[in-house]
């Protein structure tokens, strides 16, 4: 979507809502169960284990985030074609992610979608289920991070950058132009989306799975 269509989807003026989504709308991460739902438990732990020198090595803040993450992704899902990862997609988001929403998230969720505001996910998770989980949910926009398909096959690799930290910000403002922070909300669980969190108007950290503070 370019930018000029973005910003026809909503009004100068309208409130936004930037939601982060793992932790923050779910009570734990999905990208590893999206995995291994799609490889299946015994392929899951097998490749755990051959892909245990670099999770060791992200931990351990040897290897930056952005690389761990396309090299994991890359061992599981390379050569798949868009159509099979879909279809683990919508089965993923039907079946699996309904388990784990966290309902305080969920309820400032409705609460902005009550006040008819712009509702966007960004996460750093991928756009090829979170976009069709987006959906269900009545979301306006979603940035997230995107995979790399040639030839309608993943090649392993990310398109663009992962959708993180400061990554958040400068997609938000590509996408949404100069009135993306006016009269902005943001939500995370993270002190990690701190440049979202900082650049809108009203910030706020869920403590505990419970409850969101205002970060001043």
């Amino acid at each position: 979507m370019s930018l000029e269509q973005s910003q026809q989807a909503y009004c100068p003026d309208q409130t936004k809502a930037y939601f982060d989504f793992d932790g923050t709308l779910t009570t734990k991460d999905s990208l590893m169960p999206f995995l291994r739902y799609c490889a299946g438990d015994v392929v899951y732990y097998i490749k755990l284990v051959i892909l245990s020198p670099i999770l060791m090595g992200y931990l351990l803040k040897l290897i930056p985030n952005y690389i761990a993450k396309e090299l994991v992704i890359g061992f599981f899902l390379k050569g798949w074609s868009r159509q099979s990862i879909q279809k683990k997609a919508q089965k993923f988001v039907r079946h699996k992610i309904p388990l784990f929403l966290l309902d305080a998230g969920m309820a400032k969720l409705q609460e902005h979608q009550k006040n008819g505001d712009f509702c966007v996910l960004v996460s750093a998770s991928p756009e090829v289920y979170l976009q069709l989980w987006a959906d269900t949910q009545g979301f306006d926009k979603v940035i997230a991070t995107k995979f790399e398909f040639r030839d309608d096959i993943f090649t392993g690799k990310l398109l663009g950058r992962n959708c993180f930290g400061k990554e958040k910000v400068s997609r938000i403002e590509s996408e949404l132009g100069e009135f993306c922070w006016q009269d902005s909300f943001a939500y995370s669980d993270s002190v990690v989306d701190m440049p979202m969190i900082s650049k809108s108007q009203h910030g706020f950290l869920l403590q505990e799975n419970k409850n969101f503070s205002l970060v001043d």
